[in-house]
C-alpha cells in the first residue's frame, strides 16, 4: 500500500506537503525554461504531480519503485507523460531509459532515503546528455537531525551542506546550492496543523474498539480534513508554493538544500 507519510498525493496530503513539494518543481521549471523543449526525466516521481507541472512545457518520464504510486501517477498524468516502475539505485538503462538521452533529471527527496548514493549519482550522470542539467532536494542534516541522530525512520542518510557539495563535486563540474525554508505565515500554518495532528492522535488514543481501521486510509484522510478545521488545520489550506521559497540567502541554515548541477 502506497505510504501516506512518505507520498505527497494531490487532494489527500495535507496542502502544506503539497505546495512545499511542488515549488521545488516550479524552480525546477524556471532554472531550465531559458531552454528549447527537452527531455526531463523526474526520478522518484511518486504520484507524478510534478513530472505533470514539467511536461506543460517539456517531454517528461517519470519513474519509481512504488507500483501504487506509478498506478495513480499513470491515472491522473499519464496521457502526455511516460510512467515507468523502476528501482533508481540500479542501472537505468537497464531498465529501458536511454543512456546519455536526458536534457535534465530531476531527483527531489530521494537521496536522504538511499544506501548507494554513490551509486545513485553514477546512474543520473550515465542519463544525462553532456552538459546537461541535474536538479535535486534534500534535507540539511544541520536542521533535521542536528544531534546527528535521523529523526526520520525513512531516512539512510541526511548531508550537510558541504557534506553533500563534496559528494556532487565528485560527479558533476558545477554545483550550485540553493536553500527552501518556510516563510513566516507557512511556519505559523504548520504550528497550528501539528496542533490538529495532537488532537487527532488523541482520538486514536481513544478508539479503543479500532473502529478507524475499518475503513481505508484515503477515507480517513479526507475525514480527518473536515473535523481537523475545527483544531486550526484549515490554515495551512491557504498556503502557496511562494511560502517555501527556493534563494541562495543563508543556504546552510535552510530546512532543504537545492542543487543545481551541471553536467
Amino acid at each position: 500500500m502506497m505510504d501516506f507519510n512518505e507520498r505527497v498525493i494531490p487532494g489527500v496530503s495535507a496542502n502544506f506537503l503539497y505546495r512545499e513539494a511542488l515549488a521545488r518543481y516550479e524552480f525546477a521549471g524556471e532554472v531550465l525554461r531559458q531552454r528549447k523543449r527537452q527531455c526531463i526525466l523526474d526520478l522518484a516521481c511518486g504520484t507524478g504531480y510534478g513530472s505533470s507541472f514539467l511536461a506543460e512545457s517539456n517531454t517528461v518520464v517519470g519513474i519509481d519503485r512504488d507500483r501504487e504510486a506509478i498506478a495513480f501517477a499513470k491515472k491522473h498524468y499519464g496521457a502526455n507523460i511516460k510512467f515507468i516502475v523502476g528501482d533508481i539505485e540500479k542501472s537505468l538503462a537497464s531498465q529501458g531509459l536511454t543512456s546519455q538521452g536526458y536534457d535534465a533529471v530531476c531527483a527531489f527527496e530521494i537521496i536522504e532515503h538511499l544506501n548507494k548514493p554513490i551509486i545513485f549519482l553514477k546512474n543520473v550522470c550515465s542519463v544525462l546528455k553532456p552538459h546537461s542539467i541535474f536538479i535535486l532536494s534534500t534535507p540539511n542534516a544541520y536542521i533535521s537531525s542536528p544531534d546527528g541522530k535521523l529523526k526520520s525512520k525513512y531516512h539512510v542518510k541526511e548531508f550537510t551542506k558541504s557534506e553533500l557539495e563534496k559528494l556532487l563535486h565528485k560527479h558533476f563540474r558545477k554545483v550550485e546550492l540553493y536553500g527552501q525554508r518556510k516563510s513566516r505565515r507557512a511556519k505559523k500554518a504548520l504550528e497550528s496543523f501539528m496542533e490538529s495532528q495532537s488532537v487527532r492522535q488523541t482520538f486514536v488514543d481513544n478508539d479503543k474498539f479500532g473502529i478507524r481501521k475499518l475503513f481505508p486510509k484515503k477515507i480517513k484522510e479526507k475525514v480527518w480534513k473536515i473535523l481537523g478545521g475545527f483544531y486550526g488545520r484549515t490554515k495551512q489550506d491557504f498556503l502557496e508554493t511562494k511560502d517555501f521559497p527556493i534563494t541562495k540567502k543563508d543556504v546552510e541554515k535552510a530546512e532543504y538544500f537545492v542543487a543545481v548541477c551541471r553536467k
